[in-house]
């Protein structure tokens, strides 16, 4: 059930021409050089360090991992984070 709910959705940002992470659940990641990552559509935090921090999505689990991590802000959906980045990516 929850793919066709899935696939409605890019349809109708297709048909729209609407982003599809406005109309989806994705995340949306921006990386700022090596020094911040904003992420948008998260669903909490799972672990955190100053190493590495991993966050919930509806996609799975994103691992930042770098030095003195540190978040900066955090809202309901949206959080920023601080440090010296060098590595985002999704765990199986």
């Amino acid at each position: 059930m929850r793919k066709i709910g899935s696939r409605v959705r890019k349809f109708a940002s297709d048909l729209l021409d609407i982003p599809q992470d406005v109309m989806t659940d994705v995340p949306r990641i921006l990386i700022i050089g090596p020094y911040r990552v904003h992420v948008e559509n998260h669903h909490g935090v799972e672990k955190f360090s100053d190493g590495e921090i991993r966050l919930r999505t509806a996609r799975g689990v994103l691992q930042i991992i770098g030095a003195q991590l540190k978040i900066q802000a955090i809202y309901s959906h949206d959080i920023w984070i601080d440090g010296t980045v060098s590595e985002v990516k999704y765990l199986d």
